[in-house]
């Protein structure tokens, strides 16, 4: 099984899943960032094995959402569990911190 992010397109598209009380996992990440071509195929792979949804929004075109969300450094990484963020990682991404968030959330 392979996820395919949801592309958010639209800052109320962006409100509308951050409210939600499922686990979501949100990729911030740039055209021309490397470090984000790199890392995501990575967080891909981890987010396989757990039932999460994955979002990712391109900051150059929505630099209102980035701004909302606090996020100054791509690639960023949220965790959403019942519309608040438990979890923040940005530009050098821990795995393993990553891995224990996304275990705590199994039902």
């Amino acid at each position: 099984m392979s996820i395919i992010p949801t592309m958010i397109k639209s800052k109320e598209h962006y409100e509308e899943l951050i409210s939600r009380e499922d686990p979501l996992l949100i990729y911030f990440s740039s055209q021309n960032c490397n470090v984000c071509h790199a890392v995501l195929p990575k967080v891909m792979e981890l987010v396989d094995e757990y039932p999460i949804e994955v979002a990712q929004v391109k900051v150059d075109e929505l630099p209102e959402v980035a701004g909302q969300s606090l996020v100054f450094t791509v690639p960023t990484i949220l965790i959403m569990f019942e519309g608040r963020e438990i979890l923040r990682e940005s530009r050098f991404i821990d795995f393993a911190k990553l891995e224990r968030t996304l275990s705590l959330l199994q039902p």
